[in-house]
């Protein structure tokens, strides 16, 4: 309204009939009405106006106002609806049982904290109450930036927002709450600007930087990646790491592990693999890359990787127990480092830094602000694992996974991201190019292994699955439909 000078009405009329649209296609049942729920602000407004544009259209909808309190915007929307013989009616403690579609015109973006009052009373109780789900920019009860969430909030199977999408309808626990997520452009040209700090991770320019990747005359030319990982009862990861960084085109992969027996275990079960013992020299010097710490289990190993991190200018993909080992309040690495830690990983690091969330819980709570911390305790490119992968920058700039699945939910499929992100960078690819792309890469190779059926897939299945990702990593079944309006 302030940059382009369109009036407010016009703004609620295109965004009334865009979500009009997903209501229809969210239940076409015409026995049940739409109930639309209004809260106070333009996103009331925005839901009044919502029932007026379906009852035009002769689909059965009505109007419930939270509150008796409302802006300008609203009353004239519900006077215009009236008008039109829509059913207006202050919310008086109880609810339909049913309705063919709810819609969530509650709270908008410019909400913060918890719902409170008649708000919170309307949400509760629409939360047992059958029917589909539509809400309008973002559920009620989601903080819009950080995707945190209320015990009180509309839980939505279709967002539509409005012009670009928002980061809490993407961040985990916000992104379940989300549903499917419909970005309506509203007619606005030109369009907002993208702040430069937040994106969401482009398919089309991953599938970009493997096109750009020279494949390489022979293995050597390829890249050679060094893990230094496994350990006795743990040689299963240095396997998984190793064979998906051979599925995502490193030419050499070789292993460094003290235990005879896991060398031969690794060679036994996997013959592309190459083996070595450690000795006093770096790691595999005639590595590239490097992936520290799958399956890394000795306990004496601290002083010897803390050291790694702070000497060996090879860029490297730190993981698992490794993550222990990170020298915190360093300054920058020596060189270009990825590290991947789950959200239990992720709070021992923010416990030994003393910045907290010192819980997993609390991480995956606020995951946004647990990656900031991580990226400044560390100095690293930090992905945050977990349903919506988030990528740090060193610099600010956060991007966030659309793709993935349950597949990626059992164990050892880090292993298998470590591994694709270290087989890009030993390719060549920069470190936050690489670990964007591993991210997708694995988001697609979950979903990929989910799909072909087999209940209870597995790491090996998401490894095995790895090229598939890579002949459509321009695919992103997860990035929000663009419809205009």
């Amino acid at each position: 309204m302030e940059t382009l000078g369109v009036p407010s009405p016009v703004l609620m009329e295109r965004a009334a009939v865009c979500v009009a649209r997903e209501v229809l296609a969210a239940d076409r049942d015409d026995e049940r009405p739409v109930v639309c729920l209004a809260g106070p602000g333009n996103n009331g407004a925005d839901a009044v106006a919502v029932a007026r544009v379906l009852a035009g259209w002769g689909r059965p909808a009505r109007v419930l106002l939270a509150t008796d309190r409302g802006n300008p915007a609203r009353r004239d929307q519900i006077a215009w609806a009236r008008a039109c013989q829509v059913d207006v009616a202050p919310y008086a403690g109880a609810l339909p049982q049913a309705a063919s579609v709810w819609v969530d015109g509650l709270l908008g973006t410019g909400s913060r904290g918890a719902p409170r009052g008649a708000v919170a009373e309307v949400l509760r109780a629409c939360a047992d109450r059958p029917g589909a789900r539509v809400a309008i920019d973002l559920p009620s009860g989601l903080d819009p930036d950080q995707g945190t969430v209320s015990p009180e909030m509309f839980q939505a199977d279709t967002t539509v927002t409005f012009g670009r999408s928002k980061p809490g309808l993407h961040v985990t626990p916000g992104r379940a709450r989300a549903g499917r997520v419909v970005v309506a452009d509203m007619g606005l040209w030109p369009p907002p600007e993208a702040g430069p700090d937040l994106s969401l991770i482009d398919p089309v320019a991953v599938a970009g930087w493997f096109t750009g990747l020279p494949v390489g005359p022979h293995k050597g030319a390829r890249g050679h990646l060094g893990l230094v990982a496994g350990g006795r009862g743990t040689p299963g990861a240095a396997v998984l790491a190793g064979a998906a960084a051979l599925r995502a085109g490193a030419g050499m992969v070789t292993v460094e592990t003290s235990d005879p027996a896991v060398r031969a275990e690794l060679v036994a079960r996997r013959p592309e693999l190459m083996v070595r013992e450690p000795d006093a020299g770096p790691p595999v010097p005639g590595a590239r890359a490097l992936v520290v710490g799958p399956g890394l289990t000795d306990p004496g190993a601290g002083g010897r990787l803390a050291e790694l991190w702070r000497a060996d200018p090879r860029p490297a993909v730190w993981d698992a127990s490794a993550l222990d080992a990170i020298p915190l309040g360093a300054g920058a690495p020596v060189g270009p480092r990825v590290i991947t830690p789950h959200p239990g990983e992720a709070a021992r690091i923010l416990a030994r830094a003393g910045v907290g969330p010192a819980a997993a819980s609390e991480v995956q709570a606020r995951r946004l602000g647990a990656l900031a911390a991580l990226v400044a305790a560390t100095g690293a490119v930090v992905v945050l694992k977990g349903e919506g992968s988030l990528v740090g920058h060193p610099e600010g700039a956060v991007a966030i996974g659309t793709e993935g699945g349950p597949a990626l939910s059992t164990a050892g499929t880090g292993d298998c991201l470590a591994g694709i992100a270290g087989a890009l960078l030993t390719r060549g690819l920069d470190a936050w190019s690489s670990a964007r792309a591993a991210v997708h890469v694995h988001g697609l190779a979950g979903e990929a292994a989910a799909a072909r059926g087999v209940p209870g897939a597995v790491a090996w299945d998401v490894v095995e699955a790895v090229p598939e990702a890579l002949a459509r990593a321009d695919q992103a079944p997860g990035w929000p439909t663009w419809v205009r309006g």
